[in-house]
């Protein structure tokens, strides 16, 4: 849309067309085969857009071109005049045509091909040119004003008012008679007639109205763009918005601005002066300054520091300007209540500062763990200390971190990230486990914690996935890392199997131990335990061969004595 008119075509207009353009769309898809029972003013809107679809975007040629079974019309249209024009001349053996009623609509149509002839295909200049066509057939004025005024009203109904840009290149001719209608004003030459029916389009007759009015469009691209981005230093990629802010700066400096526009652009922040937009540039960079200072605890900000590059550019900038005596004592006086530093010779003294501060710091942390049993630091409970540890994290990620301070807080199992912090809470289970028990083989599904059974067994599983550091915690408290696969085997299998030892033994009594069948024997043992919370059914069946269940357990000396003596 890079044209003389780009302003024509701004937001408000596009809004309003792509509305129109839905509204159209929606009717089409509901009706396909007919472009009748539209409300009147949709149908106003095609029929514009057929005639000035030549003046367009091409991005809005492409979009009507997606509803050709409606714009088809127009070059349907042209094909029945054609066709009338070649029956004429069949008839008479030649084109011109009379001043009769019966032919005032032929003759109005090839008038309007006659002037518009720029705005015909190839195909339709070639088909009138085989009529020969007489393309300097005399027009009446009268009939050429009427056409250019056909022209200024569809551009009237299109954008709202006749401001048509000088030496458009959409449309140099109405440009022009635009420009000779105001002159021909000027002069008193204008007849009434056409000064009333121009005045119905309110038709804008001085220039400086379209100047001012050209002002005014511009006044509100700039009072937009100050209210979304909260400023108005406005980039250069806006270049005629740009151009309009230099000229209204030049004519500032002139005095020749008025004071109703000078109130206006001082009422949303407007930038007079290089000098006022470095100033409010500076307090900008400072504000980000003091919040730097806020989260990480000084203002030392280096000069490739990624998150704000512009930042430390800044600072380093401020440094050397006080170096050469440059730098105002008032902006001075403020970055010292930040803490600035002025020289890199005190970088040595402020490391210290910021070592007292980490140190601080991580005894902080260390209480909160003590006291919470966690170093997942919650923003709620301390939102300082939590910035703290983010920012240890985030500079661990990209290898900032000292060595020594990583060190520190591994020794206190800080977490690097959220995964890291379940991590820890599950080892710090599993080595409670281990104290009480002697071992780090969880029972499966244990009741206590099942969810500390299930990462023992992802641990065994994942082994070569985790970190070296991982590895190192779980051998330090002798962790076992043999994989054995529990096969889980049907309750009515171990029952049957029960079933077996009873009529070869004649009792119950498994040996926990039994060499022969050691599930079974854990098997027998755990019904035992587990019977008061055992399934009905299977404690009937249970009972129904006798099921021991006392506590009382056999040697197996005896039981091999009783084995032997019932066989």
């Amino acid at each position: 849309m890079e044209h003389q008119g780009e302003g024509l075509f701004n937001r408000e207009f596009l809004e309003k067309w792509y509305q129109n353009y839905g509204r159209l769309k929606v009717h089409v898809q509901k009706n396909p085969l007919s472009t009748g029972a539209v409300d009147e003013e949709l149908a106003q809107w095609v029929s514009i857009q057929r005639r000035i679809r030549y003046m367009l975007p091409a991005e809005l040629k492409e979009r009507l071109a997606e509803l050709n079974s409606v714009f088809q019309y127009t070059a349907n249209s042209w094909d029945t005049m054609y066709k009338q024009l070649v029956l004429f001349v069949r008839e008479t053996g030649h084109c011109v045509l009379p001043d009769d009623k019966e032919y005032e609509q032929l003759k109005d149509w090839l008038i309007r091909q006659i002037l518009n002839k720029w705005l015909l295909t190839d195909v339709q200049l070639q088909q009138l040119n085989e009529l020969e066509v007489d393309w300097d057939m005399p027009v009446s004025r009268e009939h050429r004003w009427n056409q250019m005024f056909w022209r200024l009203k569809d551009f009237y109904r299109t954008f709202g008012h006749c401001r048509v840009p000088l030496q458009w290149s959409m449309d140099k001719q109405l440009a022009l008679w635009v420009v000779v209608q105001r002159r021909m004003h000027k002069q008193g030459k204008l007849s009434e007639d056409r000064e009333r029916r121009l005045n119905e389009l309110q038709f804008t007759w001085r220039i400086q109205d379209v100047y001012e009015a050209q002002w005014e469009e511009f006044f509100q691209q700039l009072l937009s763009f100050s209210r979304r981005h909260g400023h108005c230093r406005v980039p250069c990629r806006h270049e005629k918005l740009v151009s309009w802010i230099e000229r209204q700066r030049v004519s500032w400096k002139k005095g020749q601005l008025p004071q109703d526009r000078l109130k206006r652009l001082e009422e949303i922040g407007f930038i007079w002066s290089s000098e006022d937009m470095k100033r409010r540039s500076w307090e900008v960079r400072y504000k980000q300054l003091k919040e730097y200072k806020r989260l990480v605890g000084h203002s030392f900000v280096s000069t490739n520091y990624r998150e704000n590059r512009s930042l430390g550019i800044w600072v380093s900038t401020q440094r050397r300007l006080e170096a050469k005596g440059k730098l105002p004592a008032a902006k001075r006086k403020k970055l010292d209540q930040l803490g600035f530093v002025w020289s890199k010779n005190t970088e040595c003294k402020l490391q210290s500062v910021y070592d007292k501060h980490w140190n601080d710091s991580f005894e902080k942390l260390k209480a909160y763990r003590q006291q919470h049993g966690t170093c997942q630091v919650s923003l709620k409970l301390d939102p300082e200390l939590q910035r703290w540890t983010s920012w240890q994290r985030k500079l661990f990620y990209k290898g900032k971190l000292l060595q020594a301070r990583i060190d520190r807080l591994n020794e206190i199992r800080f977490p690097w990230s959220v995964q890291e912090g379940y991590w820890l809470k599950m080892y710090e289970a599993l080595v409670d486990f281990k104290t009480r028990s002697g071992h780090t083989r969880v029972p499966f599904q244990w009741a206590p914690n099942p969810h500390l059974s299930r990462w023992v067994y992802r641990l065994r599983r994942q082994k070569q996935e985790l970190s070296t550091q991982k590895v190192e915690l779980l051998n330090k408290i002798g962790f076992d890392w043999s994989l054995n696969r529990r096969i889980i085997v049907p309750w009515q299998t171990m029952f049957y199997r029960l079933l077996e030892f009873k009529q070869e033994h004649g009792h119950t009594r498994v040996p926990v131990k039994w060499s022969k069948d050691p599930k079974l024997g854990k098997w027998v043992s755990r019904m035992r335990q587990e019977r008061e919370n055992l399934d009905p059914e299977r404690a009937l069946l249970l009972e129904s061969i006798s099921f021991d269940w006392g506590n009382r357990f056999t040697s197996k000396k005896n039981i091999g004595i009783n084995f032997t003596t019932q066989v």
